[in-house]
């Protein structure tokens, strides 16, 4: 809690002081608020982004207060931080290319682990590899008039698909970063744990788009003392994602959107719910659809608007736990003239738990699982170019699906801060 008062009252103080000399003001995308580092305009920044060296790095910093969990009322901290380059290899070493590293550590408490008992995390910056570790190693290379995109190394294969922008203007992870279904029912991985992989893409300038790859499944890497853990001991199979989607992107001037879908195929050995005496099936598969649209905008060109989005997914129906998961939202960027960066949204997420799992479990007397879900409103206020403050509020029912469990509301104040 004193690392989180620190970190927001340094944020606020830095906030407060002018641009530097050097600032320059990026085009603004529609979809997301894009942050630009508060080093941004220092020499040495400058003098490193001169020679194809671009050095990131982020703090998140995610307070929260539970009031009626199962487990009663309190508060929890969580924080992230990450820091690492991305490098022009065409600047640095002469050949053309992208190369990503990135470290990062997560530390702290999490609401739903102390308090309500729910699936869906109320700070998405927690767990997934809760330790200092290697993040991303990658490199990628464009070919084919940029058409091409081949990507290969170390990284969460959820850096590159399932992804909508729309979504991390949430504190809850069931919007902030991946559906939840493929994470809880399959050999999904997302950021911060790494894996080794190869990711292929190809992109028409029409917005149409087609990528597939191949990833290994280990979960041990998400373990504290396996951070940095790189070997393939572990490993239970392979990871095969297909996405197909579309990007309209006409800038400010028109109404954008992103649709997506995808497959997935596991090759690791799981078990079957249900299944007298622990009988395994040799893999796990699960489709998912994403779906984003501007839908309203005061005026002919701005980035102020109004977007909705919808997600579904659907789990192994003989090993997945969660069987269906379901995302609906709504954003609206710059509800004030004045504030054009400030985003206010609401989102609902509902899990559906297997039925094979509520059949056995009605059977042997466990209580029965049946779904979970959680609302939350917010309001993201930019309050720096490189600081982000979201206060949100969060009601979260039937916690892990069970109808024993009490309701909870939860306050969570995030703040971010691009460094």
């Amino acid at each position: 809690m004193r690392a989180s008062v620190v970190v927001l009252s340094i944020s606020a103080v830095l906030a407060c002081q002018p641009a530097l000399a050097g600032d320059t003001v990026p085009v603004k995308p529609v979809e997301s608020v894009k942050q630009v580092p508060l080093s941004t305009g220092l020499p040495v920044r400058d003098w490193l982004q001169d020679r194809g060296v671009t050095p990131t790095a982020r703090v998140v910093v995610s307070s929260s207060y539970v009031d009626g969990g199962y487990r009663g009322s309190g508060t929890a901290t969580a924080t992230h931080v990450d820091f690492g380059a991305v490098v022009d290899t065409g600047k640095a070493f002469g050949v053309d290319g992208t190369l990503r590293v990135v470290l990062s550590d997560r530390f702290g408490q999490a609401a739903h682990d102390r308090y309500t008992g729910s699936y869906i995390q109320n700070q998405a910056f927690w767990g997934q590899g809760q330790n200092f570790r290697l993040n991303e190693v990658s490199y990628e290379r464009a070919l084919l008039d940029k058409r091409l995109s081949l990507k290969g190394g170390f990284f969460s294969m959820g850096n590159d698909f399932g992804g909508l922008p729309y979504t991390c203007n949430f504190n809850n992870n069931g919007q902030c970063g991946h559906p939840l279904g493929p994470i809880y029912s399959s050999g999904w991985l997302d950021n911060p744990t790494g894996q080794w992989g190869l990711r292929v893409k190809w992109t028409d300038p029409s917005g149409w788009y087609a990528q597939t790859g191949v990833f290994d499944v280990n979960p041990s890497r998400k373990q504290a003392d396996n951070g940095f853990k790189l070997a393939l001991d572990g490993n239970t199979g392979l990871f095969f994602p297909v996405e197909l989607g579309y990007v309209n992107d006409p800038g400010q001037r028109g109404y954008g959107g992103t649709y997506k879908a995808g497959y997935y195929w596991d090759t690791s050995n799981a078990a079957v719910l249900g299944s007298p005496g622990a009988r395994e099936a040799s893999h796990r598969s699960g489709e998912y659809v994403q779906l984003a649209q501007r839908i309203w905008k005061p005026e002919e060109e701005t980035v102020r608007g109004i977007s909705a989005f919808a997600i579904g997914t659907q789990a192994d129906v003989r090993t997945g736990t969660l069987r269906r998961s379901w995302e609906l939202g709504v954003s609206w960027r710059g509800p004030f003239r004045a504030r054009e960066d400030d985003i206010l949204s609401v989102g609902w997420t509902r899990l559906d738990f297997s039925r094979r799992l509520q059949a056995y479990q009605q059977a042997s007397g466990q209580q029965v699982q049946t779904r979970e879900e959680m609302l939350e409103l917010n309001y993201g206020v930019q309050v720096a170019p490189w600081l982000v403050l979201r206060p949100a509020l969060q009601y979260v029912t039937r916690p892990s699906g069970l109808s024993d469990r009490p309701d909870a509301w939860v306050f969570t104040l995030q703040a971010q801060a691009t460094l």
